[in-house]
């Protein structure tokens, strides 16, 4: 956040002072964040060490802040008794404005940084070309899995309608919308993943990073074919993979689309219109 914003201040503790209730400081905007990371083992302390949290911060900085900004780095969410909590807290002080500032929020604010800032946070960057997409550690087990198990297309089961009319509603090119109904007849077998997965929480990170993905390529294209496109490159790398690799990437992305993480849902009635044919 320093990085990011010249007037963050990154509040540090000392001694018996503590940091006196805040984390971080944005003075002109008169924000205050508020850091939660660990892990707690029963479920309702974490909503009473957020109010007693707030409550230090009122009492040593209540005139200096009218946005309290809660921060965690949890990829599924914020836990739910942080949100009960939180909404407690927005009930009974009225006069501050509580805000979440989560994973997805890291995210973006990361992709905003200059390369040179990355550089100066990081280290410099390799220079050498990208062969692997950021997604591929968490996929590879299943697009192994879409490798063994695919089957050829014949005989498989029509596209559901859902999914059709999802396809229509996202305007993608015809080209396009060939290769993803030819990659949503093997869903299947990323259910069929999933179903067996041993690792609690897998299907729900893997979600939530190609949720986080698809958000921030919205806001950069409107052309829903290059969304598409970046996510693909997202799983695999910009290295030219071979058609069976490409195709289960889709199959993935499928997945999602299929599951509602990714891409517009078309309203509740919406009905597609055909394209008018050209006389002549």
């Amino acid at each position: 956040m320093s990085v990011r914003y010249s007037a963050y201040l990154d509040v540090a503790t000392h001694g018996k002072l503590g940091d006196l209730g805040a984390d971080g400081m944005m003075v002109h905007e008169r924000r205050l964040y508020a850091c939660n990371g660990p892990e707690v083992d029963k479920p309702a302390k974490v909503g009473d060490k957020v109010k007693k949290d707030f409550a230090k911060a009122m009492k040593k900085r209540g005139g200096d802040f009218d946005v309290y900004v809660f921060v965690h780095n949890n990829r599924r969410g914020m836990h739910p008794q942080v949100s009960k909590a939180l909404t407690s807290l927005q009930k009974d002080n009225p006069g501050i404005r509580f805000e979440n500032f989560g994973h997805r929020r890291f995210y973006n604010e990361f992709c905003r940084l200059e390369r040179q800032q990355i550089e100066d946070l990081l280290g410099p960057l390799p220079v050498q070309k990208v062969v692997t997409g950021v997604a591929l550690e968490d996929v590879l087990p299943l697009l192994t899995h879409l490798s063994e198990e695919r089957r050829p297309t014949r005989g498989l089961p029509d596209i559901p309608v859902p999914s059709a009319k999802k396809i229509k509603y996202n305007t993608f090119s015809p080209d396009v919308e060939d290769l993803l109904r030819q990659a949503l007849k093997y869903v299947p077998c990323v259910h069929t993943y999933y179903d067996n997965c041993r690792a609690p929480g897998e299907r729900d990170e893997v979600a939530a990073a190609f949720r986080d993905h698809y958000l921030m390529l919205a806001e950069i294209h409107e052309a829903p074919d290059d969304i598409f496109d970046e996510l693909e490159c997202y799983i695999l790398g910009n290295e030219r993979a071979d058609f069976q690799m490409s195709l289960n990437a889709r199959v993935v992305l499928m997945y999602f689309f299929e599951e509602c993480d990714i891409f517009k849902l078309p309203p509740v009635g919406w009905q597609s219109v055909p394209a008018a044919r050209s006389e002549g």
